[in-house]
């Protein structure tokens, strides 16, 4: 079994709201090998999916700690931030992942979206 690019697919499952295959995906990573960063990122998207908001965050900050680099923990994290309406922590979070990936769209769009809730309008066209 391979995990490399899982987590993509965790996305797709967590957008598609398939809970079921999610849980089925974290299972399957986490019995390969659940010291990757992409296992603890899976586990992420389930718990978001579900609504656990600081189970989620502390998946994430366990993929980070697995890899400082990993653009998408930041990211997810950043959304999770988002959600919980703790703003300074989501720019934070959206920041690091463009200092990593500075061409990764996501963390700008994060970023940008992050403004307008704060109606930073000038700051939101900017990202």
């Amino acid at each position: 079994y391979r995990l490399d690019a899982m987590d993509v697919y965790s996305n797709i499952l967590y957008v598609q709201e398939d809970a079921i295959s999610l849980s089925q995906l974290a299972h399957v990573a986490v019995h390969v090998d659940k010291y990757r960063p992409e296992t603890s990122c899976i586990i992420g998207n389930y718990y978001s999916l579900k609504q656990q908001r600081a189970k989620a965050i502390q998946a994430f900050q366990r993929a980070l700690a697995m890899d400082r680099t990993y653009v998408s923990a930041w990211t997810l994290m950043g959304h999770e931030y988002v959600e919980w309406k703790q703003t300074a922590h989501a720019m934070e979070a959206y920041r690091r992942a463009v200092q990593v990936a500075p061409r990764d769209y996501r963390a700008w769009y994060g970023l940008g979206q992050t403004y307008e809730l704060l109606s930073m309008y000038l700051y939101a066209l900017y990202y």
